[in-house]
């Protein structure tokens, strides 16, 4: 037998145990979300590999050589007394993201599903906020929180509260707060947009017994609409998750993590080693806030499971 006849007979076979598997499993659902796939590996999980990989080299942006440092670079950022001080800020930040955004998206989505006319308006105007990107709404908070011209101040002064006027970005006791209020700000409106969601799919038969039953609004809050929408606070909360822990554009154009390190987070830690030119160590810090973030991702979930 020939080689040729070998290698057709070969490629029949292979052809004829695709063609067995594509019975079994139907590739045309696959077929329309490769290109996003695609997309995504490219310019999303390929760069996260690429900052993982190196991480464990000593490599400078202006030095065109790189040297492997095993695991050097993690043993220093976990030594690094600013690095805890951005984790602990970042902490911080998700401990108020969880309660103020979505405790106001709540309340907001629960008030619109409420309300008969105007409902399109209102749902438009609260969520205007949230189309804007980060360095718009840090710069319109700039504006704000500024010591001699901003709205803030001028409002205080106004009516009789100059004793409450301060620099509220300069103020390392209150610039994190201050910092937050802006983040809020900017998104209340997508946890807002996903309870509305959430909260139509409920059966209003549900509310109409309660209200002959003669609940009133908050127990019907608490005792109703809260445990039916378990999942939607799941999705809500790991959101808050990632956003808050990986916040950088907002603190960077307001703060830049300053005054002296109290507005610190990891994203500007990060930034600040690059600005350095220390690109491996960059990347393992950016490698291990991935780590804790999907740590703590997981590790709701997890626990949201185990209460259902």
């Amino acid at each position: 037998m020939s080689v040729g006849t070998q290698e057709r007979r070969s490629l029949a076979g292979l052809f004829a145990a695709f063609q067995r598997i594509g019975r079994r499993i139907n590739i045309v659902p696959y077929l329309f979300i490769l290109p996003a796939v695609i997309i995504y590996g490219l310019f999303n999980l390929g760069p996260v590999l690429a900052s993982m990989v190196l991480s464990f080299f000593k490599w400078e942006l202006l030095t065109p050589t790189s040297q492997f440092v095993g695991l050097k670079h993690y043993l220093y950022i976990l030594r690094d007394k600013l690095f805890w001080n951005a984790l602990s800020h970042n902490v911080l930040f998700l401990s108020m993201a969880v309660i103020v955004p979505v405790g106001v998206g709540l309340f907001l989505a629960v008030f619109m599903a409420e309300i008969g006319k105007g409902r399109t308006v209102y749902r438009s105007l609260l969520f205007l906020p949230a189309i804007f990107s980060g360095v718009v709404i840090a710069y319109v908070w700039k504006w704000i929180y500024h010591p001699f011209s901003g709205i803030l101040n001028q409002l205080l002064g106004a009516v009789g509260l100059d004793f409450l006027t301060m620099s509220w970005l300069g103020n390392s006791r209150i610039a994190l707060v201050s910092t937050f209020v802006a983040y809020a700000w900017a998104s209340y409106g997508y946890s807002m947009v996903i309870f509305l969601a959430g909260l139509q799919s409920i059966d209003r038969e549900i509310y109409d017994a309660a209200i002959v039953d003669g609940v009133n609004f908050f127990q019907k809050l608490f005792l109703i609409t809260v445990p039916l929408l378990r999942d939607v606070f799941t999705f809500v909360i790991t959101l808050r998750i990632l956003t808050a822990m990986g916040v950088f554009s907002v603190i960077f154009i307001l703060t830049g993590g300053g005054p002296y390190y109290a507005t610190d987070v990891i994203g500007v830690y990060i930034y600040r080693m690059i600005g350095n030119y220390e690109m491996g160590w960059a990347s393992a810090a950016a490698t291990i806030n991935a780590i804790i973030i999907v740590t703590m991702s997981v590790l709701f979930m997890r626990l949201r499971e185990r209460e259902l």
